[in-house]
This record gives structure tokens, C-alpha cells and sequence, in this order.
């Protein structure tokens, strides 16, 4: 699990993000997975188990199963990534907290097959002792 200081930046947050995401551009699903702090009950509940279902909701698009028509998908590094990037929301408010130990929340748009795409990663930020960790609560199109 990667863990960043506390209180957390919006520059800190996005700075894990970049890392997570060049790591499943390289398709170290395990190196991302491992980045992640896992959850197992709600509220905050992880979203996936493993690496290999990380990998599935990302080949599919947000989904466990293939979509009909619809290519695998895999990770583009960021930098190479076409088309408009859309803004992502990092919400650091100290006023938000949505339940004991929650310290924000990242909405993260991925970059898929090339292009910049509406697959969205959402990750809650946890208090983890004196450090923020990540917990990748979905991983969807909204």
C-alpha cells in the first residue's frame, strides 16, 4: 500500500494517481493493485479484490463482463493519450467527511486505448495512522 502525508494536497493526491495510472499503462496490475489500500466492508468498500479483477473492469470498460461491439481496453500512458482531458475532481474538504477515517475523495479519468475516455476511477482517502491511503471505491462510467 502507498501512503502519502498527511494532510493531503491536491498535488499529493494526483501525484499518486499519475503513479497508479503508469503503472496500469504498463500493465502491472499487481503494482497498481498493491498501491491501493483494500477495504473489505462498507462504508468505503473496495471495489476490487485482486489485481486480475482490476484488470477486468479495466479490459471492459467498467464492467466484469465484455460489452457487445466493444474492443479490450488497456491503458494509455498519460502523456500519450489523445483527445480532451476532463477535469478531475479532488475533494479535500475537511467538512465533507463521510464517515471516522475518511480524509477525501479523487475522481481520476482514464486514458484508454489512446484517447482520453469517460472510465473514471473514484478513490475514498483514509486516514492509515499519521499518513492518507487510497481506496479504490469504483472504477466506472457515470
Amino acid at each position: 500500500m502507498v501512503t502519502i502525508d498527511k494532510p493531503p494536497t491536491e498535488d499529493s493526491v494526483c501525484a499518486f494517481a499519475e503513479r497508479w495510472t503508469a503503472r496500469l499503462a504498463d500493465e502491472d496490475y499487481e503494482g497498481a493493485f498493491a498501491m491501493l489500500c483494500r477495504v473489505d466492508d462498507y462504508p468505503g468498500k473496495s471495489w476490487v479484490a485482486s489485481a486480475d479483477e482490476l484488470h477486468c473492469w479495466i479490459r471492459h470498460y467498467g464492467s466484469l463482463t465484455p460489452l457487445p461491439g466493444e474492443p479490450d481496453h488497456r491503458v494509455t500512458p498519460i502523456a500519450s493519450a489523445t483527445g480532451e482531458r476532463w477535469a478531475n475532481d479532488v475533494d479535500l474538504d475537511p467538512m465533507s467527511q463521510r464517515y471516522p477515517g475518511y480524509a477525501g475523495r479523487l475522481d481520476w479519468w482514464l486514458p484508454l486505448n489512446g484517447a482520453w475516455s469517460d472510465l473514471q476511477a473514484s478513490f475514498d482517502l483514509i486516514d492509515v495512522g499519521s499518513r492518507i491511503a487510497f481506496v479504490l471505491v469504483a472504477l466506472r462510467v457515470p
